[in-house]
């Protein structure tokens, strides 16, 4: 019998009285509802707002047997309806996505590395829609796959060869992550765009992260010197957006690109370290050419954004991964707001460690799913290896 944990992590959610349900604040701007959040949770009276986690299962790829069936990089994952796990590797001798079942035990693995029907060369998204139906996204073969996820191929798109990354939504129309460069600022823009099966533009969401080209950008924040493919999350047929370049807050979109509400939050500023700093420095001076041609253009900020990754689970509650460290060595402080946007309470998680994708070798956020009441978090062993631990999830 697999041994139940309780979560040794502090998982009280911090409520306060001072806010009623009657004192929620909500405004309109340009017709849009924003819901105004505060340093302090609100409390629903007869709404669930104490969630505990208890370990079920984990699953381990220091295993010699994962090795030996290439499993190498994890780079993200997702979890169908009966609790399949799907694991996307950020290379492959073989095959980029490997299922396994609901305890924890490998099935197959599809994908295979080619340039055939249904084969891969560079996945950098994927995503198991509400169909149960797994879709990737090749930025290397510019096309976009959808899979049965008995690994049958059901369509294979063409995209355009400047969107990143990109998703087939459920209405036929594709989320997309664009790239432009921006020769006045010197740097790219990633804009989140919303196309039409024939990939013509409806409506830009946002203006997208951007990253500076330190041979023509006159000033560079080191901060975003690596592309955060985190930019969307899609949950019960809605596309949430962190509105990045304009404080704490996130916009709602429906699958046509209607903005439908927005959510904001006041947060605790954090200090970037200058440990972290010199890492960087010395990070790029080791691995730049040119580096000293460039240094005086490199920059940090005083302070972080005011948040670094978020997810939904499938009631719609939205958890947003700050820059406040938790009690454990990589554990950071995540707010959660209930399905009306209301910030509710706070977890710990640990899903830090180092992605394939990031040039800089700094720890980054690592995927979390919330799925069949779970939360499926992958995290880093002090050995570099990856692993996915499992808690389920009693809301009270």
């Amino acid at each position: 019998m697999k041994k139940i944990i309780l979560l040794v992590v502090t998982l009280s959610l911090l409520f306060f009285c001072k806010h009623s349900k009657d004192e929620i604040e909500r405004v309109i701007e340009d017709g849009v509802e924003v819901i105004v959040n505060h340093l302090e949770p609100y409390k629903i009276k007869g709404e669930p707002s104490t969630l505990h986690l208890e370990e079920e299962f984990m699953i381990d790829f220091e295993r010699e047997d994962f090795t030996e069936i290439g499993i190498k990089e994890i780079a993200g994952f997702d979890v169908d309806s009966d609790g399949n796990i799907y694991f996307r590797l950020s290379s492959s001798s073989e095959s980029y996505i490997y299922k396994f079942d609901a305890k924890g035990k490998f099935l197959f693995s599809f994908g295979r590395r080619g340039q055939g029907p249904g084969e891969l060369e560079f996945p950098r998204y994927f995503r198991v829609n509400e169909l149960d139906q797994i879709v990737v996204s090749d930025s290397r073969r510019n096309k976009l796959f959808l899979f049965e996820k008995n690994a049958d191929i059901i369509r294979e798109m063409s995209l355009a060869s400047n969107h990143r990354i990109a998703t087939l939504l459920e209405n036929g129309r594709i989320l997309a992550m664009d790239s432009t460069f921006n020769w006045e600022e010197g740097r790219t823009d990633f804009p989140v765009i919303l196309c039409n099966e024939d990939l013509e533009e409806i409506k830009m969401l946002h203006p997208g992260r951007s990253m500076p080209n330190l041979s023509f950008a006159k000033k560079a924040n080191c901060l975003r010197l690596y592309l955060d493919y985190n930019v969307w999350k899609i949950s019960r047929r809605l596309i949430y957006v962190g509105n990045y370049g304009q404080g704490y807050e996130f916009l709602i979109y429906d699958t046509e690109g209607n903005l439908s509400r927005k959510i904001r939050k006041e947060y605790h500023k954090v200090k970037v370290p200058d440990q972290v700093k010199d890492k960087i420095v010395y990070w790029l001076s080791k691995n730049l050419d040119g580096f000293e041609k460039v240094k005086n253009k490199i920059y940090f900020p005083e302070f972080y954004p005011p948040f670094q990754f978020f997810f939904l689970d499938e009631k719609g509650r939205l958890y947003v991964m700050t820059y406040e460290r938790g009690d454990s060595p990589n554990g950071f402080i995540y707010d959660i707001f209930n399905p009306d946007g209301l910030f509710i309470g706070r977890i710990e998680l640990d899903n830090y460690g180092n992605l394939a994708t990031s040039p800089i070798i700094n720890p980054l956020p690592l995927d979390v799913v919330a799925k069949n009441s779970r939360i499926y978090c992958l995290r880093e062993k002090e050995s570099g290896y990856k692993e996915l631990v499992v808690y389920k999830m009693r809301w009270e």
